[in-house]
């Protein structure tokens, strides 16, 4: 299966093949999947990376404006969605390998570092623009770790452009400078054998409940 959506309409089931299965009023309990895989194909769609398209050409996103994951979708890329902001789209270095690739297996908080800008004119105006989104970066990025370190949770001093992620079911390696799930990301957080998420850097845009629920074994 590589995406299942489930809501009060039905249950879709869009399957590796192209083949689309879904019926109303769906009893989800149990083995259903089984029970789904014997209904008649009701359609085919295409794979994108942030949405797919059906044969009316009905566009069908998995993420919203901010990122996060619509709460219909079960499952995602072949991905169990255990939160919102879990990173299921993103894109994949080409020739990753260990002198470019910081691996990580323990739980801890990231914060890549912007890139550094050099100007001729440090007066000009998007020298200007350039320095007041790094002071505020650096401000917003330092109370991120206060917050973080409350829960016990260190921040990693990553030294290489891509992160690799050990996870139960695979290894995730990403470019962080690239979007995830649709959006610009300025911070990850990682839970030792779960999938990464992405993480709010202003802190009070940050859902605290759900961040403490996955930090949870």
């Amino acid at each position: 299966m590589q995406h299942l959506y489930i809501a009060n309409g039905g249950t879709i089931m869009y399957l590796k093949n192209g083949e689309v299965k879904n019926q109303a009023r769906f009893d989800t309990d149990g083995d259903f999947v089984t029970e789904m895989m014997k209904l008649p194909t009701s359609g085919k769609f295409k794979d994108f990376g942030d949405y797919l398209i059906d044969e009316t050409q009905t566009k069908e996103y998995f993420f919203d404006e901010q990122g996060k994951i619509y709460g219909s979708w079960k499952i995602l890329k072949g991905k169990n969605i255990l939160h919102p902001q879990q990173i299921v789209s993103y894109a994949a270095p080409k020739n990753p390998d260990s002198n470019n690739t910081e691996e990580i297996s323990k739980s801890c908080l990231i914060i890549p570092m912007p890139e550094t800008k050099a100007f001729k004119d440090e007066n000009s105006p998007e020298a200007d623009v350039y320095f007041t989104a790094m002071d505020d970066w650096n401000w917003y990025s330092a109370h991120l770790r206060e917050e973080f370190e409350k829960l016990g949770v260190k921040e990693l001093n990553v030294k290489k452009p891509y992160l690799s992620f050990k996870t139960a079911a695979e290894r995730i390696i990403l470019d962080p400078r690239k979007n995830v799930n649709g959006i610009k990301a300025y911070a990850f957080l990682y839970k030792e054998n779960k999938p990464p998420i992405w993480i709010n850097l202003i802190p009070d845009d940050n859902d605290w409940d759900a961040i403490k629920d996955y930090l949870r074994d």
